[in-house]
């Protein structure tokens, strides 16, 4: 399998207009791509997990590509698992990226691990969130493959979670928001919120990728 979130931490701060917007990416040494790795092989159960590493900075050209009118995101990824796969012979790897969505009631995207704010002094919050892609990749032709079977029960009951809550967010006080972007790297309340409150996301987004 390959652990692609690149242990990047995003701060994010959301204002009142587009001037008080802000969006930092933080390398930490949180070891992230260590935690997927250890829930994916949790989530496999007796189905054997092998980790392919790779290069610091080889996905970048995915998260980062070069201006474009169009992307074609699944010939992307194909062939940058195949790139990093090189010669690792797989049956297929799962693939754990960074992934995005637009944050309700706003017109702004959030993107892979991080934290944001948004609002002004006392009328402000903040949220932790986490934005994982999974993926499984065939090891011979390395074209993208279908995910589990979507079925109308688990429709409506990630419905009905989402109806309550966003399960992508959890909410933390405004105080663990860090005064400029690095500080978040050295605050350790802020990692350990954010590995547990990942962890609940690969525990329950995983399973069904190994199921029967």
């Amino acid at each position: 399998m390959i652990a692609g979130t690149g242990d990047i931490f995003v701060v994010q701060k959301i204002g009142l207009t587009v001037f008080g917007n802000d969006y930092a990416e933080v390398p930490v040494s949180w070891g992230l791509d260590d935690l997927v790795f250890a829930r994916a092989r949790a989530a496999a159960g007796s189905t054997p997990v092998r980790r392919i590493t790779y290069a610091k900075g080889a996905l970048d050209s995915y998260y980062h590509p070069k201006s474009g009118l169009f992307r074609n995101r699944g010939e992307e990824l194909s062939n940058l698992i195949r790139q990093v796969a090189g010669n690792a012979g797989c049956e297929r790897y799962l693939v754990i990226m960074r992934s995005e969505g637009q944050l309700d009631g706003t017109n702004q995207s959030l993107s892979g691990v991080g934290i944001f704010s948004r609002g002004v002094g006392l009328i402000s919050y903040a949220y932790v969130f986490a934005y994982i892609g999974v993926t499984w990749v065939d090891g011979r032709t390395f074209e993208i493959m279908k995910g589990p079977a979507v079925t109308f029960e688990g429709v409506m009951k990630h419905m009905a979670d989402n109806f309550v809550s966003n399960e992508l967010l959890q909410k933390v006080d405004k105080s663990m928001f860090p005064e400029t972007a690095t500080d978040s790297a050295n605050n350790t309340t802020l990692r350990d919120t954010t590995r547990d409150f990942l962890t609940q996301r690969l525990d329950k987004i995983l399973p069904p990728y190994f199921a029967p």
